[in-house]
């Protein structure tokens, strides 16, 4: 074996076990299929943030160092790097490393870059979301002549060339782990018109989603929509539904990915208001259920008739008013499988 294949892996958050399958669905789903891929590059996983305590372990016999900094502040967030830093040297010690891919170009792209310094070697960063805005203050700390930055959208590319007046080296959306992706059976007929999926904050834009279907049930009186999700808007949006349309729409709140697949299997359209999505891995899971989905153009939707882009809230209407007309077809569609992304970072990787 090249002494020098190992890939470190550095991330905000990582599943403490097994069960863990809502932490960062995409990236613990990209990490597993790479080190399934290519069981002789030896990776390892520093996990900054999550989970909340210190130490080693092993996650589907990956070795993973989580240092356990719980979103903590000041001199605390200090001591987290500290940490990652101590837990990176100790690897380096038993091990050649090749490269550094950090996940997102906050604190581990930051930390990551003088670490590649120190050790010579290259370092990828990934945009995840909102870190590609000017408002990332770690933008300003990055030397980016240093880095090879990948996202996972045009739409974040483009926002991030704004920001930076710098274009990604390549788009590298997080595909779909279809063989792990189970679904269960179809239903004979799909009891949910219009399903809506993500976390209840601002950018989510779920007033919009209640407005929307408010505006629907004039022509279709018996709509039936769901939305899956909690978050600091959650009692806002409770008092909106019962205001506009407490007949058709259900706030379902947190329910774990396995209940998401399931709903998403006995629903017809996947509606997405949110003003701002750098991937949007729900677009995939979505597609992958036989969904229908409309959106506004963000995020990666890829090359289907089953994806509809919208520009402002009457397209959005006058769209999905068509489809709820329609007689749909629930095939499943992978717009991207995640062994094509996996062979696109082994290319970066350049191993």
């Amino acid at each position: 074996m090249h002494p020098k294949r190992n890939v470190i892996f550095l991330v905000p958050g990582f599943p403490k076990d097994e069960n863990d399958t809502e932490c960062i669905p995409a990236l613990q789903n990209y990490i597993l299929y790479f080190a399934t891929l290519n069981p002789a590059i030896p990776i390892f996983v520093i996990s900054f943030q999550y989970p909340y305590f210190v130490g080693k372990y092993k996650w589907n016999n990956i070795p993973v160092y989580s240092a356990g900094g719980k979103n903590k502040r000041r001199w605390l967030k200090i001591l987290t790097w500290m940490r990652v830093v101590y837990a990176f040297f100790r690897r380096a010690r038993e091990t050649d490393i090749a490269v550094i891919h950090s996940f997102w170009l906050g604190e581990c792209a930051f930390v990551g870059q003088y670490l590649a310094k120190a050790f010579k070697i290259r370092h990828v960063a990934s945009i995840g979301g909102q870190d590609a805005k000017s408002t990332n203050r770690f933008l300003r700390r990055l030397d980016f002549s240093k880095l090879t930055i990948t996202t996972g959208s045009q739409f974040v590319a483009n926002i991030f060339q704004a920001a930076t007046r710098r274009k990604v080296e390549k788009i590298i959306p997080i595909g779909l782990d279809h063989q792990q992706f189970k679904i269960m059976e179809p239903p004979p007929s799909r009891t949910i018109d219009i399903l809506g999926v993500g976390s209840l904050i601002p950018i989510k834009n779920f007033a919009l989603f209640i407005e929307i279907i408010a505006a629907l049930t004039t022509e279709f009186p018996n709509l039936r929509a769901r939305i899956i999700g909690d978050g600091t808007q959650r009692q806002d949006l409770e008092q909106l539904i019962q205001r506009r349309s407490p007949n058709n729409i259900q706030l379902l709140g947190h329910l774990s990915r396995r209940e998401v697949i399931n709903h998403m299997a006995q629903s017809k359209i996947l509606l997405h208001a949110s003003s701002y999505e750098s991937q949007g891995y729900v677009f995939m899971e979505a597609l992958y259920c036989g969904m229908t989905v409309v959106s506004f153009d963000v995020g990666y939707l890829g090359q289907t008739e089953k994806t509809i882009k919208c520009c402002h809230k009457d397209d959005m209407v006058e769209n999905l008013r068509k489809l709820l007309k329609q007689k749909l077809d629930y095939n499943q569609v992978l717009i991207k499988p995640l062994e094509e992304t996996v062979q696109e970072f082994l290319d970066i990787y350049a191993l």
